[in-house]
């Protein structure tokens, strides 16, 4: 229930606070006051869109704050444990706009999110606007509302649910089917590759070791002659290196002779000998490989530059051709297993669509009896409203019965059924759509009938009716009245009214009221005692003149209305 409400420097309030009572509140003014400005801010509350036209001109920064009370607490604290807040009887919600565009959202006194504030919100308050009842010339929302009265909603989400699953596996398999296509166009292309790649025969490192063997073809002379000359200075000329070493190990005999402790060094110098015949024996090998073979070259230079040709193609080395053929061989062998994977993600997708449209049926079977209830509820509610004669119906396409048939339907997330309601607000007169027939006072009262069935669902504890009197009057705007007033003795009801006969029936009457001083505006709101009220309805039946008929009847109004039964009928 909302208990307090504070508006400071939004629209044209400079700073209001009122309290609310349970029951039927009712709010009146003249045109143009700021009634229907507290909705507004009531909406910002709810997580409504914020812009910086809502701040007061030459304020900084609005401010919207209300205190709620549950007599049932449980669902609020679960929410508030969602947010880490710890657990309350009361919400306290407080929303800042300011024109530096840095808003705030408080709930209970914790800095919040504008999502968590929304997921907060739900269901604390039913506002119904002064253009709502506009809303209901629109079918698609239709289902959604036989939806909330049949408290199918959870039916309907599960149904959506199914619906978006199947869509995913729907797109999944086209995604694969297209690149199949894909595959299949490029088939040709990619034996072609392959078999150009499988018959150069590429050897891991083939590339490199071909370069290196050029290298040493070409410069076979070179290599002959340096070979052959470190070889002759070291083996096979006069006073070689060898040779060189012997003399050198016959002083270091007589030096031992003589000097014992210097035997280590006819080691060092064996030990350099046995390394310069070990390379005698190395550069006589790699003569003996040498080789001036121009024709070995020609094969070379060849190979190379196949190599070089797919290189341009494939990968500048050969282990980028090898991983392309490697990559293009399981590509052409993978159409068992493509096959395999289409038609696992074919049969997902048919179990996917089979399962909604299960869902979908069972949730259009739940409709149609929620839709004889709801024919049978609106029309008893537009009967105490003036409408006795009118016949309200709910007319289903024949989507759910044709696929019940096994015929094509189309499933959308709202599962077969295209909902509209219809109305013949005469005797005599054919159901037609809402669109085509209803008047604005018609379309006023189905609202308030709607309102008054999704109520009993547990939509709100709080119902807020932004002149519901929209296109009434007389008779029939005492009976919406009474109506309402029969509502609130279930849930708090707060309404914006111009019309006597409404607000006749409010338990609590406030008055909001404009005053202009010098360059500023000022919106105030007062609750009424009984009083005041006799002067308040007055001024409403009676305009600018206000006499003591109007005054008595204005007192005669309220005492009927304050002494009505409890059954508005």
């Amino acid at each position: 229930m909302l208990n307090e409400l504070l508006v400071h420097n939004f629209a044209i309030i400079s700073r209001l606070h009122v309290t609310f009572d349970p029951g039927f509140n009712v709010i009146t003014g003249e045109t143009g006051a700021g009634k229907s400005i507290l909705v507004g801010a009531v909406n910002l509350l709810l997580g409504g869109r914020a812009s910086q036209e809502m701040i007061r001109t030459g304020a900084e920064e609005a401010t919207v704050e209300a205190l709620f009370s549950f007599e049932n607490p449980e669902i609020l604290n679960a929410r508030l444990e969602a947010l880490g807040a710890e657990f309350s009887t009361e919400l306290v919600i407080k929303r800042t706009v300011s024109r530096s565009g840095r808003n705030r959202v408080f709930i209970n006194g914790r800095l919040a999110t504008l999502s968590q504030l929304q997921a907060l919100a739900t269901g604390l308050i039913s506002v119904s606007g002064q253009h709502e009842h506009q809303v209901l010339l629109n079918p698609d929302i239709h289902v959604d509302l036989l939806d909330a009265y049949g408290g199918l909603g959870e039916d309907a989400a599960r149904v959506a649910e199914a619906y978006e699953d199947w869509v995913r596996k729907v797109d999944a398999l086209k995604r694969l089917q297209r690149t199949k296509q894909q595959r299949e166009e490029q088939r040709d292309f990619m034996r072609f590759q392959l078999h150009e790649l499988e018959s150069a025969h590429l050897v891991p490192n083939e590339d490199e070791e071909l370069r290196n063997e050029r290298r040493i073809l070409q410069h076979a002379a070179t290599l002959h002659e340096a070979a052959e000359n470190a070889h002759r200075l070291i083996y096979r000329d006069h006073g070689s290196v060898l040779e060189k070493l012997e003399e050198v190990a016959r002083y270091l005999e007589t030096i031992v002779r003589i000097d014992p402790s210097r035997a280590s060094a006819l080691d060092h110098v064996e030990q350099a000998r046995i390394h310069a015949q070990e390379l005698s024996y190395t550069l006589q090998q790699y003569l003996g490989g040498i080789r001036f073979d121009p024709g070995r070259l020609a094969e070379v230079e060849d190979r190379l530059a196949q190599l070089a040709r797919l290189a341009k193609k494939y990968g500048p080395t050969v282990a980028d051709m090898i991983r392309t053929r490697d990559e293009l061989r399981k590509a052409l062998s993978g159409d068992a297993e493509a096959e395999w994977e289409e038609s696992v993600h074919l049969k997902q997708a048919a179990e996917a669509e089979e399962r909604a449209k299960a869902l979908a049926l069972d949730l259009s079977r739940r409709r149609r009896a929620a839709a004889a209830r709801l024919r049978h509820d609106v029309s008893q509610i537009l009967a105490r409203l003036d409408l006795a004669k009118a016949r309200f119906d709910v007319h289903f396409s024949e989507g759910a019965q044709g696929a019940a048939e096994g015929l094509t339907a189309q499933l959308t997330a709202k599962g077969f059924d295209r909902v509209e309601f219809l109305l013949s607000a005469n005797p005599g007169e054919a159901l037609k759509p809402l669109a085509k027939t209803a008047s604005g006072g018609e379309l006023s009262r189905i609202l308030l009938a709607l309102k008054t069935l999704l109520s009993s669902q547990g939509e709100a504890e709080t119902l807020i009716f932004d002149e519901v009197d929209a296109g009434i009057g007389g008779r029939t705007a005492e009976l919406v009245g009474r109506q309402l007033q029969e509502l609130a003795r279930r849930f708090q009801v707060i309404c914006i009214t111009h019309l006597p006969q409404i607000a006749c029936y409010g338990t609590h009457h406030f008055r909001v009221a404009k005053k202009s001083e010098q360059d500023t505006t000022q919106t105030s709101i007062t609750r009424l005692d009984p009083q005041e009220r006799i002067e308040e309805l007055a001024r409403m039946l009676g305009g600018l003149t206000i006499t003591d008929k109007t005054l008595a009847h204005a007192r005669e109004w309220l005492e009927r209305a304050q002494s009505a039964p409890g059954d508005p009928s």
